[in-house]
């Protein structure tokens, strides 16, 4: 893809970003759209609540869900000098996705 192309691996983050596609599911939501520096797209699901679960008192109480969630790109593409330790598949960017 052109739009990949001399887009160097580098951790740069970048202001909140609209335009995504956020779709509610029953433990959480995705978010996907386009990278705002390689313009790949992206797509991430975030899981809500505790992963343990809840007992007693504290159990009742409804966790309160986020506002922004913060995405970094998983295009998928390789791009040069990305380190081979780097847990994603993208180019670095991160950015907020504002989900309220």
């Amino acid at each position: 893809m052109a739009d990949h192309d001399g887009v160097v691996f580098a951790e740069v983050e970048f202001p909140v970003q609209a335009g995504f596609a956020i779709a509610w599911g029953e433990d959480g939501l995705t978010a996907a759209g386009p990278c705002p520096r390689c313009a790949g797209r992206t797509e991430m699901m975030f899981a809500f609540g505790s992963p343990q679960g809840t007992k007693g008192f504290f159990g009742r109480a409804r966790p309160t869900q986020p506002t922004k969630v913060t995405m970094y790109c998983e295009c998928g593409y390789w791009h040069e000098d990305r380190p081979p330790e780097s847990p994603d598949t993208g180019c670095g960017a991160y950015w907020s996705v504002d989900i309220s």
